[in-house]
């Protein structure tokens, strides 16, 4: 089944979990949890019962890696991109205010942080 916000194209090629996660740097196991989460769709399954993906899953997923990197809690992410699939304005409105808070909060952590090195430390960056 083809999320919301993946179109189907006829030159999309299907790719295994393996290959997956060798080209996002994001393990199976993460991988298999985005799926539990229905943050990405499993699209096709060979005959051994592997799962199949669509090439512009690729995308998503390095998306979802770089929101994690920074430390984006998932939930976060996925009432996103919830939101962005179903075309729902207002729920993806209120989730980027969200996300505008996060970093917000952040960088407040960050500064206090910097502070903080500079007082004890007596490093500046």
């Amino acid at each position: 089944m083809r999320a919301k916000n993946e179109a189907c194209h006829k030159d999309d090629k299907l790719i295994r979990l393996s290959t997956l996660a060798e080209q996002t740097g994001i393990s199976t196991h993460c991988i298999r949890t985005y799926i539990d989460r229905g943050l990405i769709q499993v699209n096709d399954r060979t005959a051994g019962g592997m799962f199949l993906f669509y090439e512009p899953v690729i995308e998503r997923l390095r998306f979802i890696r770089t929101a994690r990197d920074v430390g984006v809690p998932l939930e976060q992410i996925d009432r996103l991109l919830a939101a962005r699939n179903n075309r729902d304005d207002d729920a993806t409105e209120t989730s980027l205010a969200e996300l505008t808070q996060y970093i917000e909060a952040c960088r407040n952590r960050l500064n206090c942080f910097e502070q903080s090195l500079k007082q004890h430390l007596g490093i500046v960056l």
